[in-house]
């Protein structure tokens, strides 16, 4: 009896320190935001004095935010010629991902900095937005709910976050697992969560109640999660074992696994949802069949190496093309039907350092990469 009041005590005392944890992060978050306002008025002030009076007003329209804000139409997939941009995104070392807003304006970048940070893209430049903290190590995958409202962040400090984009306010912290977390990703709609971690266990996540639904025990290390709501099972993870498992969050054990030649470092479903896109440290990627579980196609090239164990792959929003950056900073791009090498983004952009993370632009047309020294390139 004593035992549980103990440890009752204990929870409390926890849960207690995680509310201080996230009110002095939203304080902190708050006066940021209040900085960047004042700064934006002053300029605002200062350019208004600059503007030429209009002559003609009826010759001007002025388009809503809601363009801005709608996803972006997929117009068709091109493979990139050349690095446009290149800059420094990170104070201390590795870009572990990367991610595309859907409408194509925005862009988000994590990494060995505990942050995540939001940029926009303007023509031919680009802009940071503002700034997610609260991790307290490096930030290991970020992904989007599908309102594109809150932003998600799993993080090695064994905890996955969740912030509002708007306001860049610290909502809720998941804390449950005994190891660094590899990945996360939103399902369900966005009502849910899904962690895979070092310490060899899935979690499900409600976000509603903020409490773990479910735990799986794969026997594994996780290295990347994928989710799918529209085909076949729900939940997909990679392992360190070299399987690719498949689960029925109704069932305590995989539906199937798919066993690789290498570690399964990276997931990237299909636009279609009914393949899966896997890259593994034997120096492939294979495209699985979601329908059968059989594999469709292997992708390799003489001079490809798998980065890490955090290497991610990506598909074209098309489903054209996939493509995966390699330890001496290239990137390959492979036809996914056929399997012929399109092309290879050379390494004069990323310097040699070995390209982790990518995300193809929604429009097909541009590919955003991270590499293990700072640099993020866009390649168009």
């Amino acid at each position: 009896m004593l035992a549980d009041e103990e440890r009752q005590t204990l929870i409390n005392r926890v849960k207690e320190m995680k509310e201080h944890e996230i009110h002095f992060i939203n304080e902190l978050n708050d006066r940021e935001e209040e900085r960047q306002r004042q700064r934006l008025q002053s300029a605002l002030e200062d350019a208004v004095k600059m503007i030429p009076p209009v002559l003609d007003q009826k010759a001007f329209e002025v388009l809503g935010q809601e363009v801005a804000a709608s996803p972006m139409d997929h117009w068709e997939d091109v493979i990139p010629e050349r690095c446009k941009m290149k800059f420094e995104c990170n104070e201390l070392g590795e870009v572990t991902d990367v991610l595309w807003h859907p409408n194509g304006k925005y862009f988000f970048t994590a990494g060995n900095d505990k942050k995540i940070k939001m940029f926009e893209l303007l023509n031919e430049n680009y802009v940071k937005k503002c700034t997610f903290t609260g991790a307290n190590q490096t930030v290991t995958r970020i992904d989007m709910d599908p309102e594109t409202k809150h932003i998600l962040g799993s993080s090695n400090d064994y905890a996955v976050r969740i912030w509002s984009i708007d306001d860049q306010r610290h909502r809720a912290a998941f804390t449950g697992h005994t190891d660094k977390v590899n990945s996360a990703k939103f399902f369900a709609s966005g009502k849910k969560i899904a962690s895979g971690s070092q310490d060899r266990t899935i979690k499900i996540w409600d976000i509603g109640s903020n409490r773990c639904a479910k735990t799986f025990f794969p026997g594994s290390t996780v290295l990347d999660i994928g989710t799918n709501d529209r085909y076949g099972m729900p939940l997909i993870s990679a392992h360190f074992d070299k399987n690719v498992r498949f689960w029925d969050t109704r069932c305590d054990a995989p539906v199937n696994s798919v066993l690789l030649n290498g570690k399964v470092t990276s997931l990237f479903l299909s636009p279609d949802y009914q393949t899966v896109l896997c890259l593994s440290r034997d120096e492939t990627l294979s495209l699985i069949d979601l329908r059968n579980y059989n594999i469709l196609h292997i992708y390799s090239a003489e001079q490809f190496r798998t980065s890490s164990d955090s290497s991610r792959c990506v598909i074209s929003p098309g489903g054209k093309y996939c493509a995966a950056g390699s330890a001496d900073g290239q990137i390959f791009i492979w036809n996914i039907a056929t399997t012929k090498l399109e092309k290879i983004l050379y390494k004069n952009a990323h310097e040699g350092s070995a390209v982790l993370s990518l995300a193809w632009h929604p429009a097909g047309n541009m590919i955003l990469s991270g590499d293990r020294k700072k640099t993020c390139c866009i390649w168009k």
